[in-house]
């Protein structure tokens, strides 16, 4: 990769941030990349531990931008020349208008300004803001009553005027009533050496209805075990409620098409690891003992199907235990128990 940039003498560089992750592990192995002048990113917030690592690297600053298709391309962006912190996306571009409002009881926009330096929904209006969708429900969710666009981002504006954002408000972990922002467990896990991308979910919870998980994969070579990487975590986050309850290290993490970390896959990942802790308690339980498979069904439900290798009146007694186990769960699943073949 950089011996093309030095072959052809790229002036811009432009990556998501999973893209910079990867290319921080390309060494320049003696390219000389000094035509670079800019570097620019979007689509996802970037973490401060690989803004840092990239810049230390190579020498580019990474400089954020805020685009969606909504508003036909770029609505923010950071210029040549100014550093900014990790999460500063920019300045508004002219004749766009930008607001931030607080959350509804439902994590909605509501109509409650918020004043500089204090979190909300972002929420634009401009010429070039697109008409609305096709199914007139659609639009309605998209829009708030006034006009304005409701982003689903969740940020602020700082003393010079800039947006700083911080994550989606359909990510945030909500535990018993208590908002938890991703990005501060992503930020403390993000800082371990080894973590080249990591990504926190709520995980369903009977009493909490969410409990904080964290996902992670490793800088190609790099070994850490998952109790380091949570104890790692808890050090660095500093409300008890948000500490992460468990990592995962995986070998890739999901991504969409244009490689943004794909949450609803984690999220469901997430919840077939909660049934299936529940699943092997009810089976250590009653003694049941048999082939078990705990599956994603379709984007939001979980699948458990067991073949118990005990009587008829055994399998119907695990049924039913699981089912009241489940039950309180905030995630739909389907049980099936079945007598293994002889």
């Amino acid at each position: 990769y950089w011996r093309l940039a030095e072959r052809y003498r790229c002036t811009y560089l432009s990556a998501v941030p999973t893209v910079l992750a990867a290319l921080a592990n390309v060494p320049l192995d003696g390219a000389d990349i000094r035509s670079l002048r800019y570097c620019r990113t979007g689509a996802a917030i970037l973490a401060p531990e690989l803004a840092a690592r990239f810049e230390r690297l190579f020498g580019m600053h990474v400089h954020e931008s805020l685009g969606m298709t909504e508003m036909a391309g770029i609505s923010t962006i950071t210029p040549p020349g100014v550093d900014a912190p990790a999460g500063c996306v920019g300045w508004r571009l002219p004749y766009t208008q930008l607001r931030i409002v607080a959350l509804d009881a439902h994590g909605n926009a509501s109509g409650q300004d918020m004043p500089p330096g204090e979190a909300g929904m972002v929420l634009f209006k401009s010429p070039n803001l697109f008409s609305g969708f096709l199914d007139a429900a659609d639009t309605a969710k998209a829009f708030t009553p006034d006009g304005w666009l409701a982003t689903g981002d969740l940020g602020f504006v700082d003393a010079e005027g800039r947006l700083n954002l911080s994550g989606r408000s359909k990510d945030l972990i909500i535990r018993s009533g208590h908002n938890i922002d991703p990005k501060v467990i992503e930020d403390a896990l993000g800082a371990h050496p080894a973590v080249q991308l990591c990504a926190a979910v709520g995980a369903p919870d009977a009493y909490a209805g969410e409990l904080p998980v964290v996902y992670a994969t490793l800088v190609p070579g790099a070994e850490a075990t998952a109790a380091e990487l949570l104890a790692f975590t808890a050090g660095r986050v500093d409300e008890a409620v948000a500490r992460p309850r468990w990592v995962q290290v995986l070998d890739t993490m999901p991504v969409t098409n244009v490689g943004k970390i794909f949450k609803p896959e984690l999220r469901l990942r997430a919840a077939c690891h909660t049934v299936a802790a529940l699943v092997d308690a009810a089976c250590a339980e009653l003694g049941a003992e048999g082939a078990r498979e705990v599956l994603p069904d379709g984007d939001n439900a979980v699948r458990v199907m067991i073949a118990t290798d005990g009587t008829p009146d055994a399998a119907e007694a695990l049924q039913a235990r699981l089912d009241a186990m489940l039950a309180p769960l905030p995630v739909r699943t389907t049980v099936q128990v079945v007598q293994a073949k002889a």
